[in-house]
């Protein structure tokens, strides 16, 4: 008899999906919340931790501290996720999926629970694991399930200054074409160069961070960029403030307890924004209407944020 290959691609998983994030139902939700209460009470030895296969921000604020509480629990911990993300789960056995960004989804990802384990236990299969754990999204799908069935360990995330050097500014200029609703996110080429050469024009030193394939650097600004995640937060704790559209990066920032100055088309964006703030950091609002707020205004609000920030300390 032929046999057949089960193993689950991504390709296949993300055609069986029609929705640009996974809408979890009241079954996965209780679900979700009892394998979490196992998990929590009676681990076993070996963790598979992901895929995670959402939006950056989401891995950030949504996932990997609940990964990082569990770290101490079992004797090894498999982590699942984008290429480059080694820097947030320490201790770990990085293994990266193929799911391209633009293609992936919102949230947490297009993925159902199902999937999700699919992909875990072929993993694990691979890797010849026994008597392992599963933790997916699924189980933090509520923020019940994040506040009382599982912990989180929220840590500063810290680097050196890249070539020992504070800068005025971090830019981050978002340049994603993402598949789904969000396609005016991204600040356009022309704004960008205009805020930069103002920017340069007034003295103020400044670089530009974020993915190279995702991301946009004007001319004549330092380019930090870069497909590594412990080089790109260096480069946010190489600056006074991180500046940009709301998105992955300025979470980043967060954690690594920097302020931001940012700006959203909807105010419950900068309200989430501001209910992953962690360590409350400071936050500046430039706009909470529009994608492509001018400018020549993000600039007064930049001088404003540095005068507030030099006062404080």
């Amino acid at each position: 008899m032929k046999s057949t290959d089960t193993t689950p691609t991504s390709e296949n998983l993300l055609a069986q999906s029609r929705s640009e994030s996974y809408q979890f139902t009241l079954r996965d939700k209780i679900g979700g919340a009892l394998s979490g209460l196992r998990l929590r009470f009676f681990p076993r030895r070996v963790l598979v931790a992901g895929p995670f296969v959402g939006e950056f921000g989401h891995e950030l604020m949504d996932w990997q501290a609940w990964v990082r509480a569990m770290i101490d629990r079992y004797d090894e911990v498999h982590v699942i996720t984008y290429p480059g993300r080694d820097f947030l789960y320490p201790g770990c056995r990085m293994h990266s999926h193929d799911i391209r960004l633009e293609t992936a989804g919102y949230k947490h990802g297009r993925f159902s629970p199902r999937q999700l384990e699919e992909i875990a236990h072929a993993k694990a299969r691979e890797l010849g694991l026994r008597d392992y754990d599963v933790f997916t999204p699924a189980h933090l799908c509520t923020q019940y399930h994040r506040r009382y069935i599982l912990p989180a360990k929220w840590i500063v995330l810290k680097e050196a200054p890249i070539y020992g050097q504070i800068r005025d500014l971090s830019f981050h200029f978002r340049w994603l074409h993402k598949a789904g609703p969000d396609q005016t996110r991204n600040y356009s080429q022309e704004r960008c160069d205009r805020l930069a050469a103002l920017c340069q024009e007034h003295g103020y030193r400044a670089c530009c961070l974020g993915h190279p394939k995702y991301s946009y650097c004007p001319p004549g600004v330092e380019d930090l960029r870069s497909d590594d995640l412990r080089r790109s937060t260096a480069a946010v704790c190489s600056a006074r403030l991180l500046i940009g559209e709301l998105s992955g990066p300025m979470h980043l920032a967060q954690l690594c307890a920097k302020p931001i100055l940012i700006w959203a088309d909807g105010q419950w964006r900068l309200d989430n924004c501001e209910r992953w703030n962690v360590f409350h950091v400071p936050t500046y609002i430039v706009a909470n209407d529009t994608h492509q707020p001018d400018p020549a205004l993000v600039f007064e609000m930049i001088k404003t944020a540095l005068e507030d920030l030099t006062r404080s300390h």
